[in-house]
């Protein structure tokens, strides 16, 4: 039996505990034996909420044998972060697919991805690793996810589209088909996507326009 710790002590790393509990493999392959802080301590006070014990954070935590690990934060500048420290140390990270996500034939899950509940992977997709991909959200027929992207609840991103390293997708959001997404973009919330994004623009709105030198 493997031991799942998850990285993160703050809400989403609350949330991802519920979908690991309910998620394939969960008291068969793995079972959670904790949680370690990333690379910002939250107060302690947060720790209450938790039903897990705090074990240290990823610089001092001593990885065992039989640990597993995956990452229950949002931003993708800081997941990549984090996870790097694990990697580097010979930490390896698991898949956590909801029972409730769907991932047809033909598809392609890289490690450390996370499908929370009722998600969908369409035939012929790509997902790279450490993606992290919240309730509701999915991606149709062909499309290509880069590493470490976070998609909030109620994303979709439509048949072909590409969508580069580390970028960030608000609630609600809409990329449409064959639209490409450069790395380190952040999709504001509700914004419908409808042509090319470049690397580390921030777009809004429907249609999306950048807003990044907007203030």
């Amino acid at each position: 039996m493997k031991h799942l710790i998850i990285i993160g002590t703050g809400a989403l790393a609350r949330e991802l505990y519920w979908t690991a509990k309910d998620s394939f493999g969960y008291g068969k392959e793995w079972d959670i034996k904790g949680f370690i802080d990333g690379d910002i301590k939250v107060d302690e006070s947060e720790y209450k909420k938790l039903l897990c014990p705090v074990m240290g954070d990823i610089f001092t935590y001593q990885i065992q044998p039989n640990d597993v690990f995956t990452c229950g934060i949002g931003s993708p500048k800081a997941r990549k972060k984090v996870s790097e420290v694990i990697l580097n140390k010979g930490g390896e990270f698991i898949n956590i697919i909801h029972k409730t996500a769907i991932v047809q034939g033909n598809t392609s899950l890289g490690h450390g991805v996370i499908l929370s509940s009722f998600t969908h992977v369409n035939d012929g997709s790509i997902i790279a690793d450490h993606v992290f991909v919240n309730s509701y959200s999915g991606f149709g027929h062909d499309v290509i996810i880069g590493a470490y992207s976070c998609l909030m609840g109620y994303v979709d991103i439509c048949g072909f589209a590409q969508i580069g390293e580390a970028s960030y997708f608000g609630s609600g959001s809409r990329v449409l088909p064959h639209v490409k997404i450069g790395n380190h973009a952040t999709i504001g919330a509700g914004s419908v996507v409808l042509r090319k994004v470049k690397d580390e623009d921030t777009v809004f709105g429907n249609p999306a326009v950048s807003i990044k030198n907007a203030y």
